[in-house]
Formats: C-alpha cells, sequence, structure tokens
C-alpha cells in the first residue's frame, strides 16, 4: 500500500508540472464529460481524512467530496480520490490533477494571493495546538519550567507558527522538524521529543487511532493560531468556485433549516421560502452554475447536512466526540454561517 501511495504522489506531481497553466474548458465541463469528480486529498487522521480497512476514502472532507459529486452527476459515488501531501498540493491543483483540493488546508493571506488558487467556504475552525506526554506533568505551555522538544511537519504553517512562538514566548522550546506529520507522530510515539503539534482536531484524531493507551497523552490547553480550513480550486475559474463554496453554504443552509438526508423527501413540498429555493423548486439556481435544478437535495440526500456529516465523523456516537463549540451554527453561538439561498 505504501508504494502505491508513493507511486500515485509521484503520478500526481509529473501531471502537475506537464499540465497546460490554464483551461481551455470549465472544471465543472470536465467533471460532467468525465463523470467523475476528481478531489485531491491528504492523510490528516481519525475523523478528518483516511483510508479504512477496505480501502474507501472517509472522514469529514471525503464526505464533502462525495456531496459535491452528489450535486453536480447525482452520484455521491462517482468520486475519483487523489491522495496527494502537504508538499505536492498545492502544486498539483494548479496543475489539473485534480479538480478540488478537499483537506484541512488553513486559509492564509500568502496562499489566497500568491499561489493563484482560491479558497471557499470555511467548514471547520480549528488552531494549533499540543499534543504532551503526560509523563511531562503539564497542561498548559506555561507550566514548562525547563526546555521541552516539540516534533513538528517541516512543510506547513505549524512550523511557522511554531517558531513565531519560541522567537516570542517560549525560546526553551527545541524544535525538531520532520517531513511528514506521521514521521513526526512517530518520533513523539517513541519519545524522541516531548510534545507534538499539528491542529488540534488532528491531535484528537492521532491520539485516539495510533496510541496505544490515549490516558498516556495529554491535549495542552494552548490554541496558538487561528486555523480556518476548507475546500481550494484554481483562480482562474469562477464558476467552479461558485458551485464548490455554495454546496458547502447549502448544507449548512440545510442543517439551519432543519433538513436532513432522513427528511429531506418529505420537504420538497414545502412552502417555507428558503428551503424551497434550495431543494430546487423556486430560484433556478442549478440552471444558473450548470447543474440540475436538484443539486442541493442529492447532496442532502445522499451524504447529508452539514450537522450530519459533523456528527458522523466527531460527534457524540464517535470515538472521537468533539463537542460542536465553535463549528456550530450562528445560531447556537458558533461560527458555521452562510448566505442566505436568495
Amino acid at each position: 500500500m505504501t508504494l502505491v501511495r508513493h507511486f500515485t504522489a509521484l503520478m500526481v506531481l509529473l501531471a502537475a508540472v506537464l499540465a497546460p497553466a490554464h483551461a481551455s474548458v470549465g472544471t465543472l465541463e470536465r467533471v460532467q464529460d468525465r463523470g467523475l469528480l476528481q478531489c485531491g486529498v491528504n492523510v490528516a487522521g481519525m475523523g478528518l481524512v483516511e483510508v479504512d480497512a477496505q480501502g474507501r476514502w472517509v472522514g469529514f472532507f471525503p464526505d464533502m467530496c462525495r456531496a459535491l459529486a452528489a450535486a453536480i452527476l447525482g452520484d455521491a459515488e462517482a468520486v475519483d480520490f487523489v491522495e496527494v501531501d502537504f508538499v505536492t498540493r498545492f502544486d498539483a491543483l494548479r496543475g489539473e490533477a485534480f479538480d478540488v483540493l478537499m483537506s484541512n488546508t488553513t486559509w492564509t493571506m500568502g496562499r489566497d494571493v500568491q499561489l493563484g488558487l482560491a479558497f471557499t467556504a470555511t467548514l471547520l475552525y480549528d488552531g494549533q495546538g499540543f499534543l504532551a506526554h503526560n509523563r511531562l506533568g503539564i497542561e498548559r505551555l506555561d507550566d514548562l519550567d525547563g526546555p521541552a522538544s516539540v516534533c513538528v511537519h517541516s512543510n506547513t504553517t505549524t512550523i511557522d507558527n511554531l517558531q513565531d512562538l519560541v522567537r516570542t514566548r517560549y525560546p526553551n522550546l527545541e524544535i525538531r522538524a520532520y517531513q511528514s506529520n506521521e514521521a513526526g507522530f512517530d518520533a513523539f510515539f517513541a519519545h524522541t521529543c516531548n510534545m507534538f503539534t499539528t491542529d488540534r482536531s488532528s491531535l484528537i484524531g492521532l491520539r485516539a487511532s495510533r496510541a496505544s493507551n490515549p490516558d498516556d497523552y495529554v491535549l495542552l490547553e494552548d490554541v496558538i493560531s487561528r486555523e480556518p480550513v476548507g475546500p481550494v480550486v484554481r483562480e482562474d475559474d469562477m464558476d467552479w468556485l461558485d458551485l464548490v463554496q455554495w454546496v458547502m453554504f447549502a448544507l449548512i443552509v440545510a442543517e439551519e433549516n432543519g433538513l436532513s438526508s432522513a427528511n429531506v423527501d418529505a420537504a420538497l413540498g414545502s412552502e417555507v421560502p428558503e428551503i424551497a429555493r434550495l431543494l430546487g423548486m423556486e430560484g433556478g439556481f442549478g440552471e444558473s452554475m450548470g447543474v440540475p435544478s436538484d443539486w442541493a437535495y442529492q447532496a442532502i440526500r445522499q451524504v447529508g447536512s452539514y450537522g450530519e456529516i459533523y456528527d458522523r465523523h466527531f460527534g457524540p456516537d464517535t470515538q472521537l466526540a468533539v463537542p460542536r463549540g465553535i463549528n456550530d451554527l450562528w445560531t447556537r453561538g458558533g461560527l458555521i454561517y452562510a448566505p442566505p439561498v436568495r
């Protein structure tokens, strides 16, 4: 499996180098012509993105790929998952190796204005944290009374945030950089370092799935960054950007209006104006975006609302049981918010 993944990553990077810089036809048209959505993903851990024992991509972001495929093609399983790593993901997207990058990729100014890419809807609000060995005896970084080492992935904004923290507040932290999250986490488990740092959602998943005894590790209280994450597309196709972000918004609007995969059929006759527009009974929004009028209905019926997808992978009945917190709807005090369907 490892050799296959490395070969796939090499082919993705080669495709990125050889592909034309600008598409001659729109991304939506290519997706419709091939009958398949090509979705770029990277393994980020339980709940987010991983491959199960049957070789199926599972997690919050793979389900968002399926929702997009359902909206466009009427089939949530019409997805070709293309695995990339943190080094090749942006080059591969620009080189048209896939249609959308759907992973825990942080929206930053530099990435937005310098890479020829466009960020769409924020799907998760996260923050960088620290997982520590219990024997270190701390609950927060301020509890440290001497030097401590931190394992970190060298090819993301994570190490930049850590370097800023060392310069400004904690000069006694020793940074030990690795070429991948997996290598860094392996080093942490081997007690090569006292702590491991990445997004808190990944830390929770990695501790639950990789630790022989999760109670041997503590998630520190510190959150040292803002990490808004969501789909990324090329900036040369605004119609595709609109479609991707509105499928994501539709899942949020569905939850806000009480819609789910279980009851969306009964809502097809709804007289609630926003529901009628969302489900294609009014407004003509699907046609305006080049997809069937039931685009949102198909995404909701086949995959679920935002809340369903969140609970499926992070909810109280899962091994992670991560409270919604700031990833709850704005109507319940969270930051998850969509423009009106009007």
